[in-house]
């Protein structure tokens, strides 16, 4: 039997989009005559509040990120969630969420699954329980905007966060540990010398993956030069960030050992390929390196949600933090010599990795439905 599945998403970042596209792709495998709408919410809203929504957001976490902490960690409390939301969704009965609800309603699912909370308490409110409304945590840890009463279930990345759920009255049959979907690829990773042969990198070269998250954040260029500095290969992402692109392209115009690139879409490949990974602890793309076990070392964890989910993988041993940017080369270069801590840190990744996340969620949804 079919089933309709709309998938819906916030551009806020690159993460919530990802864990969207994951969940198609495993909606797709896992129920291969189902129909899957994939919409990002914002699209829906006026050109001008759009921008100021999306903007505000940058703005905030790259020139005063302090500011988007303190907001994020006040309001997370349920004492919050009443005014904050409900002023959330006002807003977006201003932003013509109304020609989304027509969407939704003239393709009909069986169920509707949101990866950011942008728009989704007004359609919870208009369709569950008529049409169940789901929420997908892209965090190791929840905020309360995620733990909205109006859904009618949630699917969490761990214990901890199961846990908030509870601590809120919510109820716990209905919170579901599954971990944060990532695309079906990593679920089985390439092996380092097959992943270096299709990018084509030398199998002996020491090779140090740096990205700067999806937006392109964070201290790239002091990370970039201490490893050139220390006579690593450096594989740098640069996000949607043209000018970051733009400033290392030119800095390492000619450099056969820096490969600097924007947004790319091989990113299983290069996990795999690298030897060590500077990064930013956004959720999604955590997850995805913790599926390939390549050893991790914290960069720019933005105040709020990233921060959160830094100190839950450093808790657990799975990555290493970067103090100061220009011990970069020291600091992976330590990691990589030891006997041990390479090894530990693989263990400790894998541990936790949740590859097939996308697959329990589809299934948990699919048996709700046949209930």
């Amino acid at each position: 039997m079919s089933f309709r599945a709309a998938i819906l998403y916030a551009s806020v970042g690159t993460g919530h989009r990802t864990a969207a596209l994951a969940l198609e792709k495993w909606f797709r495998l896992e129920i291969p005559d189902s129909e899957v709408l994939c919409l990002d919410t914002l699209s829906f809203s006026s050109p001008i509040v759009r921008g100021v929504y999306t903007r505000s957001y940058l703005e905030m976490v790259r020139h005063i990120p302090q500011l988007w902490g303190y907001f994020y960690d006040t309001t997370d409390e349920p004492r919050a969630r009443d005014g904050v939301i409900a002023t959330l969704g006002e807003l977006t009965e201003k932003l013509n969420i109304a020609k989304l609800r027509r969407m939704l309603e003239d393709f009909s699912p069986d169920a509707i699954v949101f990866t950011h909370f942008f728009g989704a308490n007004s359609i919870a409110e208009e369709f569950a329980p008529r049409i169940p409304v789901y929420y997908v945590n892209t965090d190791f840890l929840s905020h309360v905007f995620h733990r909205n009463p109006a859904f009618s279930g949630w699917f969490v990345s761990t214990e901890e966060t199961v846990s908030q759920h509870i601590a809120d009255g919510l109820p716990a049959e209905r919170v579901f540990l599954t971990g944060i979907p990532v695309d079906p690829l990593f679920t089985s990773p390439l092996k380092k010398s097959e992943a270096r042969k299709s990018l084509g990198i030398a199998p002996d070269e020491m090779v140090a993956l740096v990205m700067g998250g999806g937006i392109g954040m964070g201290s790239m260029a002091a990370v970039v030069h201490s490893l050139f500095a220390g006579k690593f290969s450096v594989d740098a992402l640069c996000g949607t960030s043209e000018k970051i692109h733009k400033s290392l392209s030119e800095e390492y115009k000619g450099c056969s050992s820096v490969w600097v690139h924007g947004f790319t879409g091989d990113i299983p490949l290069r996990f795999a390929a690298a030897d060590v990974i500077f990064m930013k602890p956004g959720g999604l793309s955590s997850s995805e390196a913790l599926c390939t076990g390549t050893p991790m070392v914290i960069t720019d964890p933005i105040p709020g949600q990233e921060q959160r989910n830094s100190d839950f993988l450093l808790e657990r041993g799975a990555v290493r933090v970067l103090f100061d940017y220009r011990l970069a080369a020291e600091k992976a270069r330590w990691i990589l010599s030891s006997k041990t801590e390479a090894a530990r840190m693989k263990r400790a990744a894998r541990s936790i990795a949740k590859p097939f996340a996308g697959r329990d969620i589809v299934r948990k949804i699919r048996e709700l439905k046949d209930q």
